[in-house]
């Protein structure tokens, strides 16, 4: 029996090692970590990692599975120039084969105030939000200029204003564009919303509820006592939570509907929570100087890593 056993791995090895298309999906299943050890197995399999088409493939893979990890980076980066000239706007592109900035369409007058400096690239397309009712994105491919509309208030109204304090995070991940909204930070709940593919409307994809976060880490629920514990002394008011001290790093989306993680930083913590699950957990820590580090209202430079087999 040990014999036939034998036989038929040995048998099975052969026929993968012989058929390149079943060699070639097997090898997209395996982590980028155990590729790069398996290129030592023998010059056919050197050959098929290092290849650039399957090293796009394994990229591609990875992409939509989700990021393994976030990067943080001290400035913003773009590939996109804008010229400025009595209020309009140019867009022109960079391309790395001639090396050359190309015009993209003629001048265009953006909403007021559109924020250019924290687009997101979600399938092909770059997306600004803006204080009006309506922003813009960018389709890459085709070139074209659109509009998206921003979300409504929860009394129902236009959303007459934009500011980091409304919307703390605007990112995307897994090919999902998401945009958080706070009403308040006395308020122990946040909205993640989610754009429709195409661009029609946002969608109140999942609710956080900070004081099942507060059950596993205290930290984040605040009173003005613990600030300034002597303007508070017999003041029964001031013993209460008065304000959550947070603010929001990412939104990683995985395969499964309850695979969501918020990651937040809370004073001397950075955090994921499961908005599905009810679950927090801890993922560094250091000493806090100032419990209002985690409350600067800005979107921080959190870029998604995505193991990948492609050279820079």
């Amino acid at each position: 029996m040990a014999d036939n056993n034998l036989a038929n791995q040995t048998s099975s090895a052969e026929m993968v090692q012989s058929n390149q298309d079943l060699l070639t999906q097997i090898l997209l299943h395996f982590p980028v970590k155990s590729l790069l050890k398996s290129r030592c197995v023998s010059k056919r399999w050197l050959s098929l990692i290092s290849d650039p088409q399957f090293a796009a493939k394994i990229s591609h893979l990875n992409v939509n599975l989700g990021p393994s990890g976030l990067y943080f980076y001290g400035s913003p980066f773009g590939f996109l120039n804008f010229d400025t000239n009595h209020n309009m706007l140019k867009i022109e592109i960079f391309s790395s084969e001639n090396k050359a900035w190309t015009d993209s369409g003629g001048p265009f007058e953006a909403p007021h105030y559109t924020d250019f400096e924290h687009g997101v690239f979600c399938n092909g397309a770059i997306h600004w939000l803006s204080p009006t009712d309506v922003s813009l994105y960018f389709d890459v491919e085709t070139e074209s200029l659109k509009t998206m509309a921003m979300p409504r208030t929860q009394t129902g109204g236009p959303s007459g204003y934009w500011s980091s304090q409304r919307f703390p995070y605007f990112g995307q991940c897994a090919g999902c564009l998401h945009l958080i909204e706070v009403d308040s930070i006395s308020k122990p709940r946040f909205h993640i919303l989610e754009m429709k593919p195409d661009h029609s409307h946002w969608c109140d994809k999942y609710r956080v509820n900070l004081n099942n976060v507060a059950s596993e880490f205290p930290e984040i629920a605040r009173r003005y006592m613990d600030e300034f514990p002597t303007l508070a002394l017999n003041n029964v008011e001031e013993i209460e939570v008065q304000y959550y001290a947070y603010s929001i790093l990412s939104v990683v989306i995985g395969e499964k509907d309850e695979d969501v993680e918020v990651v937040m930083v809370i004073p001397g913590k950075i955090i994921s929570h499961n908005p599905r699950l009810n679950t927090s957990k801890l993922l560094s820590s250091w000493r806090a100087n100032n419990v209002y580090d985690c409350m600067q209202y800005k979107w921080y430079n959190v870029f998604h890593y995505v193991e990948s087999l492609a050279t820079l």
